[in-house]
């Protein structure tokens, strides 16, 4: 199964500078007479990998957070959300009434990657803190995550070469890895048997980018679950 490497940008790196700069400010402000407060706020992305056509509109504390229905693989962009508990919200894309709702608890200038996971009455969140100190400038950061419910263990690796994060079972993520900055075919493999599930045909990898590579889907779909994919989302 081969799927393009059209990227969805998120802005990990301007959030990092951002609380560089947040950071900065507060110093200034305990300098001055008059202290300026700066809200609190956190960042999270949502990323639909529940295996159906279903598509969904998403809620942060009862406010809109997409303007167009999400799709199978779709995600929204990191948005700027307070923190403390969230109320985050799924419905279908033609109704308001919940599907899922759950809190999430966010932190003061962290990142965060939510993933709409299952299907029907078992639809749930996998929410991960993106922990990332500093972008490269001149590799890239890769991650991991294995999103196909009915997957054994994964590798992840290049065609033709070195395998680069092993053996990750469902709903398991690996950390941020450096890799070298180039267009490369990535391909997603059964641990066991070594036998390729899918893959990302000319994965563009940027100097400075970081990126996660999932894989979402069923290996053995029935009626109308989506079949396993590879994609490729940047931060």
């Amino acid at each position: 199964m081969i799927l393009s490497t059209r990227q969805i940008t998120g802005n990990l790196t301007k959030i990092m500078t951002g609380a560089l700069f947040t950071l900065s400010s507060l110093l200034i402000s305990s300098c001055s007479t008059k202290e300026t407060p700066i809200p609190e706020s956190a960042s999270l992305m949502m990323v639909n990998t529940s295996p159906t056509p279903a598509t969904y509109n998403s809620y942060v504390n009862n406010s809109p957070a997409n303007q167009g229905a999400i799709p199978f693989g779709g995600a929204l962009p990191y948005l700027r959300v307070g923190t403390g508990d969230l109320s985050i919200k799924f419905t279908t894309a033609s109704s308001t009434e919940s599907l899922i709702t759950k809190k999430v608890y966010t932190e003061n200038n962290r990142a965060y990657s939510l993933f709409l996971i299952g299907k029907d009455d078992k639809l749930d969140y996998l929410v991960i803190k993106d922990e990332i100190t500093q972008a490269p400038k001149e590799k890239a950061l890769i991650r991991f995550i294995n999103l196909s419910p009915d997957a054994g263990a994964l590798d992840l690796g290049i065609k033709d070469g070195a395998i680069l994060i092993s053996d990750k079972a469902y709903k398991v993520n690996s950390a941020f890895i450096e890799v070298e900055a180039k267009t490369q075919t990535l391909q997603i493999k059964d641990k066991a048997t070594g036998l390729m599930k899918s893959e990302l045909v000319d994965a563009e990898i940027k100097a400075g980018g970081i990126y996660t590579i999932l894989s979402i889907g069923m290996m053995a779909p029935t009626g109308l679950e989506q079949k396993a994919v590879a994609k490729l989302i940047t931060n």
